[in-house]
Order: C-alpha cells, then sequence, then structure tokens
C-alpha cells in the first residue's frame, strides 16, 4: 500500500481533477493510520478511507463504485504502483466522453526476486499480467483484471454493480472470476472493451506467491468455472467444450516441443501441468487442488 501511494507523489498531474478512494477490507496493517499519515504529508491529494467489513474484493469494489463521485472509476489492487505517467495519460486522453469507457490497461509483474524458470507466458494470467501490445481492444475471450480497471460510472447504473454470489461454497476463486461475469455482462450491453497499452500499472509479486500449489488450485478452479458455464448450455456446447480441449491439449503439445527445442524443459512440463489441470477442474467435479 505504502508503495501504491508513493506512485501518487510522482505523478505529472493536477489533483483537483481525480478523487482516491482506498477501501479498507479488513487488512492485517493499519491502513486508516497509513492514510491519515499520508494525508497530513501530501494534502493536495483529495484521498476518502473507507472500511468494508464485509470479506472479498466484490464487496470493497463496490462500496468504492458506490461512494465514487467521478465519470470514470479506476480499480487497481494494494499491490501495485502507477507508472509515472499514469495521469498524465489519463488527463491528456480521457477528457470528453466518459460515460461510455470500458476496458483496462497493460499489467506487468514485478517479481520480488528473480522470476523461476518453470513459470512460461501461459502461467502469468495467474499472476494478473496483461499485456495484449499494439491492441485497442480486448479479444472476445478476454477481459482486464481489476488490477488495472477502467469503467465509467455510467455503466455500473446501467448494468449493475460486481456480482456479489459467484464465490458462495468455493474454497478457490480463479483470479478474473467476478471480472469475467461483468464484462460478459458489458459486452451483451453493446460496449466495447478497450485496451490501453499506455497505462500502464505494475503488480508486485512476493516470493511466498510463486508456489506451483496456487497455480495448480487456481487453475483446477478456473476449468470448475468454465464447466458451470457450460453446464448451462445444450449438449452441442458439451460436444463443442470436448473438442476444444482435445485442441489445447495438441496446441500444448506442439508449444512444448518449441520449448524442449531451446532447452527449457521447466516450462515444457509445467505446460503440460497447466493443461491436465484445467482439464481436471473441467472434466472431474471432485477434482481436488
Amino acid at each position: 500500500m505504502q508503495e501504491l501511494l508513493n506512485s501518487l507523489i510522482i505523478q505529472e498531474f493536477n489533483p483537483d481533477f481525480f478523487e482516491i478512494i482506498i477501501v479498507d477490507n479488513n487488512s492485517n496493517y493499519d491502513v486508516a493510520s497509513l492514510i491519515h499519515d499520508f494525508k497530513s504529508a501530501y494534502p493536495e491529494f483529495d484521498i476518502k478511507y473507507i472500511h468494508e467489513p464485509r470479506q472479498g474484493e466484490q464487496y470493497a469494489w463496490n462500496t468504492g463504485i458506490e461512494h465514487a463521485q467521478g465519470k470514470l472509476l479506476i480499480f487497481v489492487d494494494d499491490d501495485t504502483t502507477f507508472h509515472r505517467d499514469y495521469f498524465a495519460t489519463l488527463e491528456k486522453d480521457f477528457t470528453n466522453k466518459l460515460d461510455d469507457i470500458a476496458g483496462g490497461g497493460k499489467v506487468a509483474p514485478v517479481f520480488e526476486y528473480q522470476k523461476p524458470a518453470w513459470i512460461n507466458k501461459y502461467v502469468m494470467p495467474y499472476f494478473a499480467e496483461i499485456n495484449l501490445g499494439e491492441k485497442t481492444t480486448f479479444p472476445k475471450n478476454k477481459f482486464p483484471y481489476a488490477t488495472n480497471l477502467l469503467i465509467s460510472k455510467n455503466i455500473f447504473k446501467k448494468i449493475g454493480l460486481f456480482k456479489t454470489d459467484l464465490a458462495e461454497g468455493k474454497k478457490n476463486i480463479p483470479p478474473g472470476t467476478f471480472e469475467r461475469e461483468l464484462f460478459k455482462r458489458i459486452r451483451a450491453a453493446g460496449y466495447p472493451v478497450y485496451y490501453f497499452h499506455d497505462l500502464v500499472v505494475w503488480h508486485f509479486i512476493p516470493q511466498e506467491k510463486i508456489d506451483k500449489t496456487y497455480v495448480k488450485e487456481k487453475a483446477i478452479e478456473s476449468g470448475r468455472t468454465l464447466r458451470e458455464i457450460y453446464r448451462q448450455k445444450s449438449f452441442w456446447w458439451s460436444l463443442y467444450a470436448f473438442w476444444m480441449d482435445l485442441l489445447k491439449w495438441l496446441a500444448a503439445c506442439i508449444l512444448s516441443l518449441y520449448y524442449i527445442f531451446t532447452t527449457q524443459w521447466e516450462k515444457a512440463v509445467m505446460l503440460f501441468k497447466l493443461r491436465w489441470w484445467k482439464s481436471k477442474g473441467f472434466w472431474f467435479s471432485d477434482a481436488k487442488g
């Protein structure tokens, strides 16, 4: 959190154009005191502190939305920092038509120590990486994470807030569960989902989070979530899901050859494990994390 606040200090922007809302969702450290000290040192920033006792990011996000006064809302995690020109870019590129914006910016993970050799590009989304190059919109099968998310408040008024019941009865929630459902409604309402490559945040990954068990649990739960989506559809959708899984296994085999030929053995092994965990979650309802 301190690093996030520090990244605000180096921004070149007019603080009068922005409000900053910090939602404390039962944090283990004294967020209120931290915000108080920061406001005392930098009174030019309009920072509101709110405590949300209901545990869950979906509750924290909705509380922030309800208290926000601005037209364009930006969501970031407490372990992110803004690139130094983030707000300057906002002032330059987002001066008009703020009522119908939905999308997200680039998220660049920063590992506490060296990135392990087993982490390939297909594992990186589990660490909230978003990098679509020079694209201007998200593909239909992708969506932004709340690590760096921009949505007009007007859109929330039209389609509703984040669903709070998606986590009921689930031990592990795949990354992006709430965002996926929200952007499904946003797309159904006819809004394009933009990608803003010049709005960059750095996402800190602590050493204790770099764990294969963490990735395994999230991958299995991701498969379960996909199964629930297809379960609500017809038999033909189930058949389609079967063939898509086969194609993904074929793609994993082909991609693994690249890693093998370039002597990246650990990445090749992880590619197969990741594919197995997702398939396991999809096809076996009693799959354990």
